[in-house]
């Protein structure tokens, strides 16, 4: 299915038919920047709400039998490739908007950094706490506060099925289930798995919370924040613990690989945060883990979007290629 390393020259097909949960405050917003740059890359067909500036006209949430009449058609003839907006899990939704073998792929965060992360994110924080912040950062102390659960966005029947079965069901539906903490472990490995390059998932960061400052966290709060997201936790370290398994497996050619991308990352990074329309394009050159590709300053500018004007692109994209 994948790829060991362009030095083995292991010949394979690039997949290109991905269903993506986008899990809430995991670092999901940037991959589904990645997934909607492949899209328009290899001109692929993304399912988009059918909406126009409306609110949330980014996301589709909710999957039932009369979810395609929601989203923007195709051509005739036509798929949907990429799924990569905001839903809750259906496994039978999903395979029908990407019917063709498509890749299942989500993403968690450790429980912790990302339940906090929501709070600043959605309000949640209330005004005592932020008045406390200013002379005691421990806000947490004691916390009580309800817990949001990153299994709703998994859509984990609480009342019918065990956590343990239910996460053995998703590992076996997911291709993959990537942690935020080790983001670009897991992105080499999907380069592998899916036939991809580094042109593919060469990112910049999205959509960071920069709220989210200005308190600290003792041992004791983050206990029991664990505590009151128990069921993350599980879930959380049962896919953690899955990749270190799949690393431990892999010799110095996945390092080198990690690190030459971690390179890459940086000179895109340092040449989209300063470069200017009309400005020459960067050259990234071929190694034995790549072929030669350019960025340029409109690559720049899609990447650096944030999930809303890129929507709009694509849904306007898309109403232009169902209407030939």
């Amino acid at each position: 299915m994948g790829i060991t390393s362009t030095k083995k020259h292991t010949q394979c097909t690039k997949r290109t038919n991905i269903a993506f949960l986008k899990v809430h405050k995991t670092g999901s917003t940037t991959m589904s920047n990645i997934l909607h740059r492949f899209a328009l890359r290899y001109n692929l067909n993304v399912v988009l709400p059918n909406t126009n500036g409306t609110r949330h006209f980014w996301v589709l949430g909710l999957l039932d039998n009369d979810t395609h009449k929601k989203t923007i058609p195709v051509a005739r003839g036509k798929e949907y490739n990429i799924l990569a907006v905001d839903t809750f899990y259906n496994t039978r939704i999903y395979e029908q908007l990407i019917p063709n073998d498509p890749f299942f792929l989500a993403i968690l965060r450790e429980p912790v950094e990302r339940y906090i992360s929501f709070l600043f994110y959605d309000n949640r924080i209330d005004t005592k706490m932020k008045r406390k912040m200013k002379t005691d950062p421990y806000i947490f102390r004691n916390y009580t506060g309800k817990a949001f659960s990153v299994l709703e966005d998994f859509s984990f029947p609480v009342q019918n099925l065990s956590l343990v079965r239910y996460t053995e069901r998703m590992d076996n539906e997911f291709d993959m289930i990537m942690v935020t903490e080790y983001f670009d472990q897991w992105l080499i490995l999907l380069k592998r798995k899916l036939c991809w390059t580094f042109q593919d998932i060469i990112y910049i960061t999205r959509n960071t919370n920069l709220k989210n400052t200005g308190y600290a966290i003792s041992p004791a709060d983050r206990q029991n924040i664990i505590n009151l997201l128990k069921n993350d936790s599980i879930f959380y370290e049962h896919f953690k613990s899955k990749l270190f398994k799949e690393l431990s497996k892999l010799g110095a050619d996945f390092i080198e690989e990690l690190h030459k991308f971690k390179l890459i990352l940086k000179l895109v990074k340092d040449y989209c945060t300063f470069v200017k329309k009309g400005d020459k394009s960067l050259v990234i050159s071929k190694s034995p883990w790549n072929q030669r590709f350019i960025v340029d300053p409109h690559e720049c500018h899609i990447m650096q979007l944030t999930e809303f004007p890129l929507v709009q692109i694509l849904q306007n994209r898309q109403r232009k290629l169902c209407s030939k």
